[in-house]
């Protein structure tokens, strides 16, 4: 009984898989022919636009992102190379100033050289420089292999720094005229009196010493050498006088000198034969 239901079972199955096969068969001459199917896919379409949509939706958003990570990234970095470039050309502007200047000191320098009484002077360049209260000296990179002396004049594109008092085979120490223990005799420019300038330390100012209460003096008169000392030759700028005190219970008049030189900056010297 039961192998009898299963056997009219499946001839059922087979004969509705004709069935459908035929009508499946029909569809497609009756489309081939009369284009039933065409007319419902164009009216359809407004319905099904949106699927087809929303199917592409996850493929354009991937694209958007990949094109917006890729244009982030080249814009980063296009910004890394330009700021790369920027401090290139930072580095190359700030030289342009120093550079000017070096070229202007060099000017002055060999206008001096070109102007100087001297029969002969030496360029040197500093290696090292000794500020303090208690000694205010430089170092230049001439010595004894170019016969340079004790007690010989160096000076700078616009006043006297000070004179040799140490050599060495290849350098040579200088010691300035701000030196505590340096002094020397000037001139007023203006009266044609005769000073005494000394230093103090400090290589921004200057002592006159021994001037009278009643001495004609004025703040803004030119100090030079006078070449009476016989050390440094008649003539060089030593400083300009800044500040005169008068006080009437001191013997003598408090002076400062501002050096001409530029006695802190310098990185060429002359020296004077």
């Amino acid at each position: 009984m039961k192998s009898e239901l299963h056997f009219r079972g499946e001839r059922f199955i087979i004969i509705k898989l004709l069935i459908f096969l035929l009508l499946s068969i029909t569809f497609l001459f009756a489309d081939i022919n009369l284009k039933y199917s065409n007319e419902i896919r164009k009216k359809f379409s407004h319905v099904i636009q949106p699927i087809y949509s929303l199917a592409a939706l996850p493929t354009d958003i991937y694209n958007s992102i990949s094109t917006y990570v890729t244009y982030k990234n080249n814009l980063i970095l296009e910004k890394k190379e330009l700021e790369k470039k920027i401090l290139i050309q930072s580095g190359i502007i700030q030289k342009i100033p120093s550079l000017q200047e070096e070229n202007k000191r060099l000017k002055k320098l060999l206008y001096s050289s070109n102007t100087s009484s001297s029969s002969k002077i030496q360029m040197a360049e500093l290696i090292k420089v000794n500020l303090n209260p208690f000694h205010n000296k430089i170092i230049i990179n001439e010595g004894a292999n170019k016969n340079i002396f004790i007690g010989q004049t160096v000076i700078d594109s616009v006043g006297v720094l000070g004179q040799v008092s140490e050599i060495n085979n290849d350098f040579s120490v200088v010691t300035l005229i701000t030196d505590p223990a340096h002094a020397l005799l000037g001139v007023n420019a203006r009266t044609n009196k005769r000073i005494i300038i000394s230093g103090i330390g400090d290589n921004r100012k200057l002592i006159a010493k021994y001037i009278p209460l009643n001495e004609d003096i004025q703040e803004g008169d030119i100090i030079i050498t006078s070449g009476l000392d016989n050390v440094f030759p008649e003539g060089y700028l030593i400083g300009q006088i800044s500040k005169i005190n008068r006080k009437e219970s001191d013997d003598f008049l408090s002076v400062f000198v501002t050096p001409s030189s530029s006695l802190s900056s310098n990185r060429e010297v002359m020296l004077l034969w």
